[in-house]
């Protein structure tokens, strides 16, 4: 009598991949690993899956709607930036995956779950369209990825965790009080002549 495919299989083995990448990292993402999570064999789960790398991608797209799911309820600045660094500290395994090789993602101009959220957002507050505020979007995206990384430290004291998420708040409202009435586009040949001329100002005066 013929094996019958087992339904649930995918489910599991995506359980089962989650639970191992949140507590242990990549490091305790193997197939063998996965497979015997999952209660099934590791030539079954390359059935399913050609290797890691689609499981992972599978597992990044989990952890953009759980990180959505956070973002999705922040009616303010503060809110937007307390909540990122919640899902941040709370999901740091989850928090690198997203953003591994995010520069590739980027220019491939995939799915950004949060970062549309953002746009949206934006535009509701300060009018136009949400690509119109793609630039700021970035800006603030930045602003708020970098916070989190430094509060992802080891060993941060927490009064400089205050400050810091304090800070990033001030600076995100700000540039967003800024950017109303006009459309943030960061000007990149602006940008690059800006800091050529600081290059040339300083070989100008070591001469």
């Amino acid at each position: 009598m013929p094996r019958t495919a087992d339904a649930g299989l995918e489910g599991r083995v995506l359980d089962a991949a989650y639970q191992l990448w949140s507590r242990g990292g990549e490091t305790a993402l193997t197939m063998r690993a996965v497979a015997r999570t999952a209660r099934t064999t590791t030539p079954t789960l390359y059935q399913r899956f050609r290797d890691k790398k689609d499981i992972l991608e599978l597992l990044r797209k989990r952890a953009q709607e759980i990180m959505f799911s956070y973002m999705r309820r922040a009616h303010s600045a503060e809110e937007f930036c307390l909540r990122y660094f919640e899902f941040a500290l709370k999901h740091r395994n989850e928090y690198e995956l997203i953003h591994a090789d995010w520069a590739v993602r980027l220019a491939k101009e995939e799915a950004r779950p949060s970062f549309d959220l953002l746009k949206k957002s934006l535009a509701d507050r300060l009018g136009g369209t949400p690509e119109q505020h793609a630039g700021l979007a970035l800006a603030l995206a930045a602003l708020v990825h970098g916070t989190a990384t430094l509060l992802l430290t080891k060993g941060v004291p927490e009064r400089i965790s205050r400050e810091l998420r304090h800070a990033c708040v001030a600076a995100f409202e700000t540039l967003m009080e800024n950017a109303a009435g006009r459309s943030f586009r960061p000007n990149h040949q602006q940008v690059s002549g800006a800091v050529g001329a600081r290059r040339r100002g300083r070989v100008s005066q070591k001469i």
